[in-house]
This record gives structure tokens, C-alpha cells and sequence, in this order.
């Protein structure tokens, strides 16, 4: 018998190449393990804001007192110019006081962002290393991309309800910049709206275990003369298991009906009809306010 065969080498290297097997085989278990423990590590470095937080009443800008729309006084102060502040006060005084608003929230139309703003049953929150989504009480849900990408190119972007929103982590702070906005969307139940050119800047964190906060800053130079800041506080619902229901307005419709000129309840009439609104014909005179969009 040859050295070369002799049982006792012929264990040796088998047992040299199966250690070198293993050795392989356990290179990619180490790297996957070192991925997993790197992604475990990003979501234990993220904050919790489990739960669902409601906020106090209707109107963004509560900084004067008041927050419901329902109040007679009740309007929004955003920076406008001469001509948009005008559309915005003719629009509180012939439609808004007069209780002739069809908020377009009630036939089923997405509030936009800056209605989650001030959502009437709360907002929740799913967070990742590469995207936050905040969840709205309709659903709709903003998707807030956390992951290090830049906007798209203008020529991929096309206005939308909750616009395109990019963000990163400062600490446990989530700053979001947001763009790409369907213009003359009203941003709550006063009618105020903005236009399509607008850049929305969030600083959202978690100031205690029942408390949120989100400092705004509206940037519009179509619309606005200086940006306009607006914080907000949310309180967590108290509930050991709360819940958020999707309530479809189209389920539960109470739309004011406009009496015609028999006095027969009729749907609203279209004499200041406004081919911009993004709403159907029946609502736009009392949906949303006839503000001077430049023309294009």
C-alpha cells in the first residue's frame, strides 16, 4: 500500500476538506447574520409612537384660539397675498358662514396632507430604517422615504392629494420635506387651500408618552409672501387597545342639499363653476375657493 492511500491520510484530508466545506458554507451564515444584526440595530435605534394620537379641532392654524370651524369666526391666517386673501375671505363670508361648505372629505376625496394635519379620529405610525407611513383615519397614508433618496426629477413628478415626501432622523426628531402638492385642495373645514408650488418642511417628534408635536413650515411663493409656521400637539388615545376604524363617508352621507327655486331640496347649483377644482362639477363652487391660479 502506497502512502498516498493509506486510510489513515485519506482521513486526514477528509477531514481537511470538510473543515474548508464548513469554513466556506459558514461565510455567507456570518455576513447574513452581521446584515440581520445591522438591520436589528436600525430598528431598535428607531423612537416609538405606537399607539393613535388625536389632535384638537379642525382648523391648522390655531394660534389666535380657534379651533373648530364650526365657529363663526373660525379661519386659518396664512401669510396670502392681497389677491389670495381676498378669495379666501370672499369664500369664509358666501359659502363658509353661510354653512353652504360640502367638505369634499364627505364623498369620499382624500383630505391631502395638510388635512392629516388635524385628523378627526387620530393618526398612527409605522416606522422603518428606509420609510416612515403615517396612516390617516380614512386610510390614506403618506409614505415618507427615509432611505437617503433625493426627489425624483421634475418631469417624474405629478401633483397628488399627499404630495412626495422624503425624510431623515435627527436623534428621535423626523424631519420631512415634502412636495409635488395638488393645488386648491382645502386644507381644512375654512376652506383655506394652497397652491400646487407649494414645499412643506415638518419637525416631528415625541415630547412624553401621551404627547406629539409637529412644527410646520408652508413655503408657497405662488400664494404666500413669507412662509408660514404652524406647530400642532397630538395626545395618544388612552385606550389599552385602541382602534381605528375605516369609516367610508359614502356609508354614512349627510351632505347639505341647496334648496332650488321651487324649495325643493336639489343638488348644488353650478353658477360659479371653477374648471380648475380637482372635485366633480356638483361640489366645486362650495368645495373649494375660487383662488387666482396664474395662468398657464
Amino acid at each position: 500500500m502506497t502512502d498516498s492511500f493509506r486510510p489513515d491520510r485519506r482521513a486526514a484530508g477528509a477531514g481537511l476538506i470538510a473543515a474548508a466545506a464548513l469554513s466556506v458554507a459558514s461565510r455567507p451564515a456570518s455576513a447574513a447574520e452581521s446584515v440581520a444584526d445591522d438591520r436589528a440595530k436600525a430598528f431598535a435605534a428607531l423612537p416609538d409612537w405606537s399607539g393613535i394620537w388625536t389632535t384638537r379641532g379642525t382648523i391648522l392654524d390655531q394660534s389666535r384660539g380657534v379651533a373648530l370651524a364650526n365657529n363663526a369666526n373660525a379661519r386659518d391666517y396664512p401669510p396670502y397675498k392681497p389677491e389670495w386673501e381676498k378669495a379666501y375671505s370672499e369664500f369664509l363670508d358666501t359659502v363658509v358662514k353661510p354653512e353652504k361648505f360640502v367638505d369634499p372629505l364627505t364623498i369620499g376625496y382624500p383630505g391631502g396632507i395638510m388635512r392629516m394635519f388635524a385628523p378627526a379620529r387620530g393618526l398612527q405610525f409605522v416606522l422603518r430604517p428606509e420609510q416612515a407611513w403615517i396612516i390617516y383615519e380614512r386610510p390614506d397614508v403618506r409614505y415618507i422615504y427615509t432611505d437617503g433618496r433625493p426627489f425624483p426629477p421634475k418631469d417624474e413628478l405629478w401633483p397628488t392629494f399627499e404630495g412626495y415626501s422624503i425624510g431623515h432622523w435627527e436623534g428621535d426628531t423626523l424631519v420631512i420635506e415634502t412636495v409635488s402638492i395638488r393645488g386648491g385642495i382645502p386644507i381644512d373645514r375654512s376652506g383655506a387651500a394652497l397652491s400646487d408650488q407649494a414645499h412643506i418642511f415638518e419637525r416631528m417628534r415625541k415630547l412624553d408618552d401621551k404627547t406629539m408635536q409637529t412644527e410646520i413650515t408652508i413655503e408657497d411663493p405662488v400664494a404666500f409672501t413669507a412662509p408660514w409656521k404652524v406647530t400642532r400637539r397630538y395626545t395618544r388615545r388612552p385606550e389599552k387597545y385602541p382602534r381605528m376604524e375605516n369609516v367610508s363617508s359614502l356609508e354614512n352621507q349627510r351632505n347639505p342639499l341647496v334648496a332650488g327655486q321651487s324649495g325643493v331640496q336639489t343638488g348644488i347649483a353650478l353658477d360659479a363653476d371653477d374648471n380648475s377644482s380637482p372635485y366633480p362639477a356638483e361640489i366645486r363652487p362650495f368645495a373649494v375657493p375660487k383662488f387666482p391660479f396664474p395662468k398657464r
